[in-house]
C-alpha cells in the first residue's frame, strides 16, 4: 500500500526566480519527502529548478510537478540511491557537500556543490562533461605518448646504435638562404662518426664550417644544383661527387627532411672510382688502338694488293717465257709461287672484309634472308656442283639490318660448310628457321629481351670437339692444317662480328664424325637488355 508522502519546506518562488533563473548554472532545489508515522526522509521533490538545470536535467518545466528521486527518469537506481543518502546528510547535519558524478542516465558528467537551503537541499550542477571527455582524451594521449616515448626511446637507442656503427657516412645540412630565399650555402648540423670520416676532417671543424668554406668548387657544380632541386621538389637523388679538399670520392644519396634541411647517406668510393676511370682511360686507349689497327690493316691490305697483282703477273709472264727451259723442279717453285700468291690475296681480299665489317656504318633496312641466301648460292653454284651438295631451305624471314653484311654472313656459313665436308660424302646442307625469346640463347654474352629469329645452319660435315666451339670464331684460329683445307681462318670472325653488328648471337655446335651446326640469333622485336646476373 503505498503511504502518502508530504514535505514542508519555506519554498519562495519569487526568491528563486530572483537570486537563480539567470544564473549560469544548473541550480535545482528539493525539499524532503517524510514517512507519515515516524517522519523519516524518505524522499526528495524536484520543487524548483532554473532554465539551465532543466537544460541539464532535459526536463520541461511542466515535468518538475510531482518529480521526485525515486520516479525521476533522469537518474539510475544506483545514482538514486547515493543522492539521497547525501542530501539527508546535508540537510541533517548542515555540511556542505562537494562531489563529481557520472550519470549514465542522461550521459554526462558534473560536479555537484549541496548546501542546506530554507528546509531543503539546494543543488549547483556544474557540467563538465566536455572537460571530463578532454581529461579522458588527455589521458588516453599521455598514455599514448608515453607508450610513443618508450618505443621512441627504443628507436633512438636503436638509431643511435646504427648512427653509431654505421660503415656509411650519414649526416644533415642546414641551408642558409639570403634574403630573396634562394639557398647560399649550408651547414652540417649532425654528423656521425663515419661522416667524419670520410670527410677528413676534425669534428668541431666539420661541424662549424660552411660548406662554401670546405669546398669552396662546391656552387654551380651538378651535387650543389641536385640538392636544391630535392629540396624544391622532394625527389631524393644518387651521385658520385669529388670532394675537392680531401681528394676523395663520395657516392652520396639525398633526401630532404624539411623544406631547410637535407639527409646525406655517402659512402667513400675513390678506391672503385679511380680504378672506374682508369678502366675508362683504358678502354678509350683500346678503343684507339683498334680503330688504328683497323686502318692500318684496310691501308695495308689495300695497299698489297698492287705487288701482289704484280708478282702475280710477272711470276706468270717469266714462267711462261722460260716454259721450254723449266725442268720438273723448277716448274713445281713456281707452282709453289702461285699458290703462295693465292693464298696471299685471299688473305688480303679477307682482311679487307674483315675491315669493311668493323668500319662500316650499319644503313638499317629491311633485308629478305630469302634473297640474301638465293644470292649466296648463285655465287657459290661450282662448289656445290662439284660437291653435288643438296641444300635443304626453309622460308626465311626478313630483318632489319644491312644487305651486304647479310650476304657476307650466309656466304661465309655456307662456304664453311662446302670447305669441311666428309671426302666422298655429297654434303647435306639445311638452313632452318623458327622464333624464339632471348632465354633460348646461351647466358653470356646477354641479349636484350624481346623476340628473335634463330637461324641455323647445320651440316652432316667432319663436325669437330665441342671445347673448340668459341675458339672457330676467333681470327686466324684454325682446327686443321692449311694442306688438308684451304682457308685463312677469318671467315667465321667476320661472321661473328656482322652478327654483332645486329645485335646479334651466333655460337657453335658440333660433334666429330657427325657435323656442325651454326646457329644465329637476330632481333624480331627488341625490349630492354636482360640482366646477366
Amino acid at each position: 500500500m503505498k503511504q502518502e508522502m508530504k514535505y514542508n519546506a519555506a519554498y519562495d518562488p519569487q526568491f528563486f526566480a530572483e537570486v537563480y533563473d539567470n544564473h549560469p548554472q544548473a541550480i535545482v532545489w528539493m525539499p524532503p519527502i517524510h514517512r507519515q508515522g515516524d517522519g523519516a526522509i524518505v524522499d526528495f521533490a524536484y520543487v524548483y529548478a532554473n532554465e539551465e538545470g532543466l537544460r541539464y536535467l532535459n526536463l520541461e518545466r511542466e515535468q518538475l510537478d510531482g518529480l521526485t528521486l525515486e520516479n525521476s527518469p533522469t537518474l539510475t537506481n544506483e545514482l538514486r540511491s547515493s543522492i539521497l543518502a547525501e542530501m539527508v546528510n546535508v540537510l541533517q547535519e548542515g555540511h556542505k557537500s562537494e562531489t563529481t558524478v557520472y550519470n549514465a542516465a542522461l550521459g554526462k558528467w558534473a560536479r555537484v556543490l549541496r548546501t542546506r537551503l530554507r528546509g531543503g537541499v539546494l543543488t549547483i550542477v556544474q557540467d563538465i562533461t566536455r572537460e571530463r571527455n578532454i581529461i579522458r582524451q588527455l589521458e588516453q594521449q599521455k598514455a599514448l605518448l608515453e607508450e610513443q616515448a618508450v618505443r621512441l626511446g627504443e628507436q633512438k637507442a636503436l638509431l643511435d646504435n646504427i648512427l653509431h656503427h654505421s660503415s656509411n657516412g650519414i649526416s644533415v645540412s642546414r641551408v642558409l638562404r639570403n634574403d630573396s630565399g634562394e639557398v647560399v650555402d649550408a651547414l652540417t648540423v649532425m654528423a656521425n662518426d663515419a661522416a667524419v670520416k670520410y670527410s677528413g676532417l676534425p669534428r668541431e671543424l666539420y661541424l662549424s664550417k660552411k660548406a662554401t668554406e670546405l669546398d669552396p668548387g662546391i656552387i654551380g657544380s651538378p651535387y650543389y644544383k641536385s640538392c636544391v632541386q630535392t629540396l624544391e621538389s622532394g625527389e631524393p637523388f644518387v651521385m658520385q661527387y669529388h670532394l675537392e679538399p680531401v681528394k676523395r670520392w663520395l657516392e652520396l644519396t639525398v633526401s630532404r627532411l624539411d623544406a631547410d634541411h637535407l639527409i646525406h647517406i655517402f659512402t667513400d668510393v675513390t678506391p672503385i672510382k679511380e680504378a672506374q676511370l682508369q678502366l675508362e682511360r683504358t678502354v678509350q686507349e683500346l678503343q684507339r688502338s683498334n680503330m688504328h689497327l683497323q686502318e692500318f690493316a684496310y691501308a695495308a691490305s689495300h695497299d698489297l694488293k698492287e705487288p701482289l697483282r704484280k708478282i702475280r703477273t710477272f711470276g706468270e709472264r717469266l714462267k711462261a717465257s722460260l716454259s721450254d727451259r723449266l725442268t720438273e723442279d723448277e716448274g713445281g717453285l713456281f707452282g709453289r709461287i702461285e699458290s703462295a700468291a693465292d693464298r696471299m690475296q685471299q688473305l688480303v681480299d679477307d682482311l679487307l672484309e674483315f675491315s669493311h665489317v668493323s668500319n662500316q656504318p650499319r644503313q638499317e633496312e629491311a633485308v629478305d634472308l630469302n634473297e640474301a641466301v638465293k644470292k649466296v648460292l648463285a655465287d657459290l653454284e661450282v662448289p656445290i656442283e662439284e660437291k653435288r651438295a643438296q641444300i635443304g631451305l626453309t622460308p626465311l624471314p626478313t630483318v632489319q639490318g644491312n644487305r651486304r653484311q647479310m650476304e657476307q654472313l650466309f656466304h661465309n656459313l655456307l662456304s664453311n660448310a662446302l670447305k669441311y665436308s666428309k671426302p666422298d660424302v655429297p654434303p647435306c646442307i639445311a638452313i632452318t628457321t623458327r622464333k624464339v625469346s632471348a632465354g633460348e640463347a646461351p647466358a653470356e654474352p646477354p641479349l636484350a629481351e624481346g623476340v628473335y629469329h634463330l637461324v641455323e645452319v647445320s651440316d652432316n660435315g667432319i663436325g669437330f670437339e665441342p671445347q673448340y666451339a668459341g675458339r672457330i670464331f676467333e681470327m686466324f684460329q684454325r682446327l686443321h692444317g692449311k694442306a688438308e683445307y684451304a682457308g685463312t681462318g677469318i671467315g667465321l670472325a667476320i661472321a661473328r662480328k656482322v652478327v654483332e653488328n645486329h645485335q646479334g648471337l651466333i655460337w657453335a655446335e658440333g660433334e666429330p664424325g657427325v657435323g656442325a651446326a651454326f646457329k644465329v640469333m637476330l632481333p624480331a622485336d627488341v625490349a630492354e637488355p636482360r640482366n646477366a646476373g
